[in-house]
């Protein structure tokens, strides 16, 4: 079941008058055990490298299963299936305490499956039965009436400090009107969750959840275009957020703690994707380096922030064989949607709303800074400064500029 494990409350109050309370949440995820199947990843051997078996989920059956936002169907949520697919359709599914046996609708996905049970009113847990296992799961009520009506900033996080957390919060609050914060926890060894929830309820005008995700992230692409086959958690954590808590959300908006969005215009991503013709708006994103001599240095006083960084890396422009067009240094899109007009069949990713064809354009009246420095170096090493390039260092009036307009200490 997927449980609240506390509350974060704060003496005082948001602007919109009472206290915040950020529940805490945490799934209960279904696990293959004993001699029971296990995953098999697709990746070629010879390319299961860089501790490839360690950071692989072989396990995990099922994040978490919660009704529907209508209630009338169970949908369990995890990494794909690929060769447990042919043994979790044979199972045999019973709602309880009716007794009624249930159909199994499975959808495989990228990177993500997604398995639909219809059930009878009153159904309080279901069975599975088969050669998976034999397992009970206790759907939790869909939340999504949690975020009902607002804007809510999303992301998946790990170790994070927390004063960048609250930064990212408050930017995008002042600068595009985000009123929540839905934060998916990749169990964050530098704190716990009581503090991250503090954190984001010292943030004025906010309201907010967690969710923890304790689950293995996956093994990384070789390069930017080879293997990425294996990283199941961060699709599980977009499906999860759209399914159970953001179906009734005004807006929302995908974005990395080390992302802060910036317009060309007066309007916010929220709004701008409300009044779009489909209900989203997608832009791409450029790096904001430190640059030796010119961005101020950490002390252990006064770490570094997003406000000391006023400076974009221009990407560079070339041609293909002498005529495609390429760009390098370039970061890919990421999107604000209005959840009630995106398709059924659509997937919410990190960078893309796939099986959507309205998703596909981009466009220039917004653009995402990407900040190399508000990093724990989960990835690689990101800490190097770079000497100035009068050609490639761009100075940002836009992001300068949303740095005076946000009340950093509210």
């Amino acid at each position: 079941m997927f449980a609240v494990i506390d509350t974060a409350t704060v003496s005082r109050p948001p602007i919109a008058g009472a206290p915040v309370r950020v529940p805490l949440l945490t799934p209960a995820p279904v696990l293959l055990s004993g001699d029971a199947p296990r995953r098999q990843p697709l990746r070629p051997p010879a390319f299961r490298i860089d501790g490839f078996d360690e950071k692989y989920d072989f396990d995990t059956l099922f994040y978490d299963a919660f009704f529907d936002a209508a209630g009338r169907e169970v949908v369990a949520l995890g990494p794909p299936l690929l060769n447990l697919r042919p043994a979790l359709a044979r199972m045999r599914a019973t709602a309880l305490p009716s007794g009624t046996p249930c159909h199994l609708r499975i959808r495989e996905m990228d990177r993500h499956a997604q398995v639909r049970i219809a059930v009878p009113p009153g159904t309080e847990r279901l069975t599975l039965a088969g050669e998976l296992g034999d397992f009970v799961l206790t759907p939790r009520p869909n939340r999504c009436a949690l975020f009902h009506g607002r804007r809510v900033l999303f992301t998946l996080s790990r170790n994070n400090r927390l004063d960048w957390i609250q930064d990212w919060i408050r930017y995008h609050r002042d600068i595009h009107g985000a009123d929540a914060v839905l934060i998916y926890d990749n169990a964050s060894t530098r704190y716990g969750p009581g503090e991250l929830a503090a954190a984001i309820a010292a943030v004025s005008g906010i309201a907010g959840a967690i969710v923890s995700w304790p689950f293995k992230y996956g093994p990384q692409g070789l390069d930017a275009k080879r293997f990425w086959d294996s990283d199941y958690c961060q699709n599980g954590a977009w499906e999860h957020a759209r399914r159970c808590f953001l179906a009734r959300a005004r807006s929302v908006m995908n974005a990395d703690i080390d992302e802060l969005v910036v317009s060309n215009g007066d309007a916010g991503a929220f709004e701008a994707a409300e009044r779009s013709p489909f209900g989203i708006v997608r832009y791409r994103g450029a790096w904001v380096p430190g640059i030796a001599g010119l961005t101020r240095t950490a002390t252990d006083q006064a770490p570094i922030r997003h406000r000391d960084f006023e400076h974009i890396l221009r990407p560079l422009h070339s041609r293909r064989f002498g005529v495609l067009p390429a760009v390098a240094d370039r970061c890919p899109p990421k999107w604000a949607v209005v959840p009630a007009r995106c398709p059924e069949r659509a997937q919410w990713c990190a960078h893309n709303i796939k099986r959507w064809i309205a998703a596909l354009p981009v466009t220039a009246r917004f653009s995402y800074r990407h900040f190399r420095e508000i990093n724990d170096n989960w990835k690689y090493d990101r800490s190097p400064r770079v000497a100035y390039d009068p050609v490639r260092h761009v100075h940002d009036p836009a992001l300068a500029g949303n740095y005076s307009k946000v009340d950093w200490g509210a």
